[in-house]
């Protein structure tokens, strides 16, 4: 059967030009055999059958030893011989290649193989030729198999229309140029991405290739390298964007090419005049090309520097410090300002250092100390030590009071304690000073008070005795009086004695406050009513200054618990204080109501002259008079506000003064709401 389809498939004037296609995949001396087989079997009739069976045992055996598969159809499109190698490129899978099988039924039942369009339309253009009978041969067809099988075919049509199909395994081969271009990619994906300029010269020192990042970080016009620029051409070009290489980009560029001539740098740095820093290094390749790599360490090299700065700056505040700074390692002082060396009394820093810092402490203050004399291991730079206040023992015995406070820090690599101590001799002295001024301004204080209120006592005796006899020599008890000039020296004296106890009564009840000897004797007390008693005590006096007086008592307020004396003196002084500085036809409102939290409170507003408001803080000053000695139209002792304020303070309330000069003056007092009394709803 081999024999008599190959004579059909071969039977040609030109033998060897029909053969050359099918030779592919094949030996020539197995292409040669079979040819040869051929030529005798069809023009040699005296080949015996042995021989030709012989030969064609040899021929099979030569194409089951192919490294491709090999199928041979006939004119009919039927397989005459598949080798071993087609069934294992379809290992695993229905091998439809047998014996006699039709080429285009073949192509039917495989069509179901294929995923791939392409694949399948070729597969469908494969049919149609068949019916149609088109003889072209075809080359180079690839398809993945079911079974992950790469294959490329070749196939070839013979003169009487058979064909050999010629079908090579590239999976392996495919694999490998797979991974080659993935590797590829990687590498351009790598070379492209690195955060590093890259630029690639050849031993001729002509540029290869460069990726982006070189172009952004060298400040690279795109436009003025190409593959192939020499380097010399490209420094020069370049020349512009470099800050400190000279003025010549010719000697630049001379200079650069000498060093790498030389292999005298492989490391430089360069700096743009865009204010980069860039670290560029060179690697020699074997073939004698090399390559450039550019970092751009600009935040780097900026934060050296400012860094070195901040160490010189703190170097130069530490040297320079008023306060004494040692730093010490587990108890061992290993560094020392000039002021801890005049501090201590030490000239020669190098007989301080080693030293045991608690030397210089007194033993009994060591245990407070503990924390700033130990180790800062376990602390992170930055953290503090409290400070606190001790003494140091100066080389030469004496001791200076100091606040010492403590902070962990890093000394190169390893963690230190800094110890600032600050002299605060002058400063004890002052805060003694000031404690001994306190002390006797509060005992004057006591004296001062004490004085007024005996004073105030032994005052009131003749004052009471000159009221009394003035006012029954005034009201002629005991007789007339022969001249009238008598009487009017007699109310004289009588109103002069009234207004001298008025101050000296002023000036008792604020040295009580002064001096803590104020008691309240409290009681419940009917807002509203006490009040009105308020009114009706000044009635006079409002009558003579011809001023209305209008009163806004809410109907609600509850009674308080307060002393009803002191609280009714408060409001007194306020009436009084409002009738005397409000000028004739004014008005005064007294509005007494409750605030949302429970607050008490009652104020005295009038249409007076009113204060301006840089004297508001003398008016509430015990003592002070806001007019001077020599313009003062209204008498009084200063005494009212203050006196007010604070008695309003013994029951845990205030007083508050709102004024406006020339519109008048709104003094407010507020009780607490623990001393109002809760009503029920």
């Amino acid at each position: 059967m081999l024999i008599i389809s190959l004579t059909s498939a071969f039977f040609a004037n030109d033998i060897f030009g029909s053969w050359a296609y099918f030779a592919t995949g094949l030996s020539s001396g197995l292409t040669i055999s079979i040819v040869y087989l051929i030529a005798t079997n069809e023009f040699g009739t005296n080949i015996n059958a042995e021989k030709i069976k012989t030969e064609h045992k040899q021929l099979m055996d030569a194409v089951e030893i192919l490294d491709d598969g090999f199928l041979l159809f006939d004119k009919k499109q039927n397989v005459v011989v598949a080798n071993e190698k087609i069934r294992n490129l379809y290992n695993g899978m229905d091998n439809p290649f047998t014996h006699g099988d039709n080429r285009k039924e073949i192509a039917k039942a495989i069509h179901h193989w294929f995923e791939d369009d392409a694949q399948k339309e070729q597969l469908e253009s494969i049919i149609e030729s068949i019916d149609k009978k088109i003889l072209t041969p075809r080359e180079n067809i690839q398809w993945v198999l079911p079974n992950g099988k790469h294959i490329l075919i070749n196939e070839q049509y013979t003169h009487d229309q058979g064909i050999v199909s010629i079908i090579r395994d590239v999976t392996d081969h495919n694999q490998k140029q797979q991974d080659l271009e993935d590797r590829s990619h990687l590498l351009k994906a790598v070379f492209e991405n690195v955060p590093i300029g890259i630029c690639v010269y050849d031993s001729e020192h002509r540029v290869l290739n460069w990726n982006e990042k070189y172009l952004e970080i060298m400040d690279v016009n795109r436009d003025i390298i190409y593959p192939g620029i020499h380097m010399k051409d490209l420094l020069k070009a370049n020349f512009d964007t470099y800050d400190d290489v000279g003025e010549s980009p010719e000697n630049f560029a001379n200079s650069v090419l000498e060093n790498l001539q030389l292999n005298s740098l492989t490391k430089i740095e360069r700096k743009t005049k865009s204010g980069k820093f860039i670290e560029v290094f060179l690697t020699i390749l074997p073939d004698g090309g090399y390559i450039y790599t550019f970092t751009d360490v600009t935040l780097t090299r900026s934060a050296q520097l400012v860094l070195q700065e901040s160490e010189a700056r703190y170097k130069k505040m530490v040297e320079l410090s008023p306060d004494a700074i040692l730093v010490q390692k587990d108890g061992l002082i290993i560094f020392a300002n000039a002021a801890a060396l005049k501090l201590l009394g030490i000239v020669n820093l190098h007989d301080l250092i080693g030293a045991h810092v608690r030397k210089f402490f007194p033993t009994n203050h060591l245990d407070k100390l503990n924390g700033h004399f130990g180790s800062s291991d376990h602390m992170s730079a930055g953290d503090n030590v409290p400070s606190v206040t001790s003494q140091i023992i100066r080389i030469d015995g004496s001791r200076v009071n100091v606040e010492i406070e403590a902070t962990a820090l890093l000394y190169g690599d390893r963690p230190v304690m800094q110890l600032i101590a600050r002299d605060i001799t002058a400063q004890t002295k002052t805060q003694e000073f000031l404690q001994k001024a306190k002390e006797d301004a509060e005992y004057a204080s006591q004296l001062r008070g004490t004085f007024l209120a005996n004073m105030s006592h032994e005052l009131r005796t003749p004052l009471n005795a000159v009221i009394g006899f003035s006012e029954i020599i005034k009201n002629q008890i005991f007789g007339k009086v022969g001249s009238e000039k008598y009487l009017e020296y007699a109310d004289d004296i009588h109103s002069s004695g009234i207004h001298l106890l008025d101050l000296i009564n002023d000036i008792l009840d604020f040295s009580k406050v002064e001096t803590n000897e104020q008691r309240l004797f409290e009681e419940t007390v009917e807002v509203k009513k006490l009040v009105s008693d308020c009114l009706r005590l000044v009635e006079h006096q409002r009558e003579r200054a011809q001023i209305k007086i209008s009163t806004h008592i809410g109907n609600k307020i509850p009674n308080v618990v307060v002393d009803a004396k002191i609280l009714k003196q408060v409001l007194l002084n306020l009436l009084s204080n409002a009738l005397k500085f409000t000028p004739k036809g004014g008005k005064i409102t007294v509005h007494a109501d409750m605030t949302p939290d429970g607050t008490l409170f009652v104020s005295v507003q009038d249409t007076g002259i009113g204060i301006k408001e840089e004297d508001l803080t003398k008016a509430l000053t015990p003592f002070v008079q806001i007019d001077s000695e020599l313009n003062r139209k209204y008498q009084g002792t200063g005494l009212g506000l203050p006196l007010s304020k604070n008695l309003m303070k013994l029951h845990g309330g205030d007083l508050d003064l709102r004024s406006k000069f020339g519109e008048g003056t709104n003094v407010t007092i507020t009780l607490p709401s623990d001393r109002v009394e809760r009503t029920a709803a």
